[in-house]
């Protein structure tokens, strides 16, 4: 199998994917500044790019169980809506700078206008799928019951992503971790694109429940990695702020393992320099990142990354041979051995 598999069918779906975008996008009521401050906000964040994986994962899912793959393209872009929703919010709630190499949304537009461009999107969410004319209103109910439940499980993990930090919470095992990422992450990075993409294509429950379990593997990993990117990633490969987790004092696997196994004066160093937050200094986050490496925190997390991928992979066993499927299996590497 070639790893490249994902790789080249990204590229092959990106241009319709992005035309779908853009004309969701399309002003609904022309002029009087709703270009200048809303359409074109979110039609200029869009165009930065981004990988769009969940867009083709949705195809994806829906060709490997033998539907059309034209038909997923709504439920796929509805959850792409969502992502840019949750980067625009999330971005303000981190304090971050960059994203996409550019500066963030709200640092260009302003935090009001930011939230505003956000909130949209997350309006347009169920919109674009109610509206889709190639799918039947059972199978749009199906889907929008999986992206009802996508959002809640979002916000929730987001919830405890940033409380966490709040309330200077300390006490936590890698499981905690696991659950809350599959919230923040799992559910519309994985999960949720791949049942919506196997529903629309009338896949059979055993096909969909094997989905749902590769795509809730694969995203843990996706945001394991995404995390050691933010501390071991190159800046302008990643096009994100650099060792902003450590900044922010996130709990990340590595953080929570760190924590977890630590002696009881590095334990207590770290604590310390967790509790500055964004008061630290960059030599502060470098005695961080020192005490990471020296208790083996970001090799577990490499290791932890691969072993979901494999159980992941191991899940594709009960969903019929075809190319997509091969694809698939193409993609969880790709998400293990991305740079950015």
């Amino acid at each position: 199998m070639h790893d490249d598999l994902f790789v080249d069918y990204l590229a092959s779906v990106s241009a319709p994917i992005d035309e779908y975008l853009h004309r969701c996008l399309t002003a609904v009521t022309p002029g009087s500044g709703r270009d200048r401050y809303l359409y074109g906000i979110l039609n200029e964040f869009i165009s930065r790019g981004g990988k769009r994986t969940r867009p083709a994962m949705a195809m994806l899912a829906c060709e490997a169980v033998g539907g059309d793959a034209h038909k997923a393209l709504s439920s796929g872009c509805a959850i792409e809506v969502f992502h840019v929703a949750a980067l625009i919010h999330d971005d303000i709630m981190d304090s971050s700078l960059l994203r996409r190499g550019e500066k963030c949304v709200h640092i260009v537009h302003g935090v009001p206008l930011a939230i505003n461009a956000g909130d949209y999107a997350l309006g347009l969410v169920c919109t674009i799928v109610v509206r889709d004319p190639l799918i039947d209103d059972a199978t749009k109910l199906a889907v929008l019951d999986i992206i009802g439940e996508m959002s809640q499980r979002t916000v929730e993990g987001q919830a405890l992503d940033v409380g966490w930090v709040r309330d200077d919470v300390y006490d936590l095992t890698p499981d905690d971790y696991l659950d809350m990422a599959l919230g923040k992450t799992g559910f519309y990075s994985g999960i949720a694109p791949l049942t919506v993409g196997a529903i629309v294509g009338g896949g059979t429950a055993e096909e969909t429940q094997a989905l749902e379990e590769f795509g809730k593997s694969i995203s843990i990993a996706f945001q394991i990695q995404d995390d050691l990117l933010n501390i071991i990633g190159d800046e302008q490969t990643t096009g994100k702020d650099y060792l902003t987790d450590i900044i922010e004092s996130k709990r990340t696997l590595m953080v929570v393992h760190c924590l977890t196994v630590a002696e009881p004066a590095d334990r207590e160093r770290l604590i310390g320099l967790l509790r500055l937050k964004h008061d630290k200094t960059m030599d502060q986050a470098g005695e961080i990142l020192e005490l990471l490496t020296r208790y083996g925190s970001l090799e577990y997390a490499r290791e932890m990354a691969r072993d979901l991928i494999a159980e992941g992979r191991s899940h594709l066993s009960a969903v019929r041979e075809s190319p997509a499927r091969d694809i698939m299996a193409s993609m969880a590497k790709y998400f293990l051995d991305r740079e950015k």
